[in-house]
């Protein structure tokens, strides 16, 4: 397929079969070499991208990952990035997008957290993956799962299915700094319903008295609960959660930063003006100024 690079800003993943959450594909895209980037983008999905021929680049807001082929990387969950061309020749690649939490059985339910990317930044585990044998791996496991979901054996859900998990655990080896840290499964599934209760009240005050008291738990036993599993505290985690949809808006709507930071749950400009410096360095102004469209600087942002 062509590429094509519509205007968008949370893209909705369009699954044919509901009960299997993944997507494989590949894109041709024969143009010339462009610096124009296609725009900012996320999705809830986890994305993969392995390289057949060709160069292009991937820049997310803090990182710039020039690809060739045999390259493979990763995006996280709601993980803002943008694409180009650069090269004459043609560049094809396979993108696989998968629902993280779709995938979650209970044998993985302790990488929950990790892997749906709602604490841990996957992107920090690109560096590592690029080396030689895990690059390999992955790549030869994302090759073999787009040719089984394309031929589609009989059974073949089961094929892609160990492939992706020996994905996963190709990644996992891979990861020296222990970035994807296992929790406790029975932590995990006591606190995979308050992660989705938080997502859908991000606009909202999001308490942590209004959270336990909708999954039934003590306040300080539900508090102790969250920091052991998460690796902080509700709060912390609510912040980092708002500031990341932050930050996506600012790159993907036109309105104005009050809107935006009422839309996130902050009923004063200022305490979000405060806590976005903070916790990106810049103010909201900055921020859009140094990843906006026309921005061709590579490298990690300081």
């Amino acid at each position: 397929m062509e590429a094509s690079f519509n205007a968008y800003d949370r893209e909705q993943v369009d699954y044919a079969d509901p009960h299997f959450r993944m997507k494989i594909w590949t894109i041709n895209h024969k143009s010339p070499a462009s610096e124009v980037y296609g725009p900012w983008h996320y999705h809830e999905d986890v994305e993969w991208i392995a390289v057949l021929k060709g160069t292009m680049a991937i820049e997310t807001t803090k990182y710039y990952y020039p690809l060739r082929g045999g390259d493979v990387m990763l995006l996280g969950s709601n993980e803002l990035h943008r694409s180009h061309k650069y090269g004459q020749s043609e560049l094809v690649y396979i993108v696989c997008h998968v629902d993280m939490a779709a995938f979650m059985d209970p044998s993985m339910l302790t990488y929950y957290a990790a892997f749906t990317g709602k604490s841990a930044n996957l992107t920090m585990l690109n560096e590592p993956l690029s080396r030689s044998v895990s690059k390999g791996q992955a790549y030869a496991l994302l090759n073999r799962m787009f040719q089984d979901i394309t031929a589609k054996k009989r059974g073949y859900e089961l094929a892609v299915n160990a492939s992706f998990k020996m994905l996963l655990y190709t990644l996992i080896q891979s990861d020296e700094r222990k970035v994807i840290a296992p929790m406790d499964p029975h932590l995990a599934e006591k606190l995979r319903p308050a992660l989705a209760l938080i997502e859908q009240q991000l606009e909202t005050s999001c308490l942590i008295a209004d959270i336990s008291r909708e999954l039934n738990y003590n306040g300080s036993y539900f508090a102790k609960l969250f920091k052991r599993g998460m690796g902080m505290t509700f709060t912390s985690y609510v912040q980092m959660r708002r500031m990341k949809r932050a930050a996506q808006l600012l790159l993907t709507v036109t309105w104005s930063v009050t809107e935006i930071s009422g839309r996130v749950g902050f009923a004063s400009p200022a305490q979000f003006y405060q806590l976005f410096r903070r916790h990106f360095g810049c103010s909201p102004k900055q921020f859009v100024s140094r990843h906006g469209r026309d921005n061709g600087s590579i490298g990690e942002y300081s």
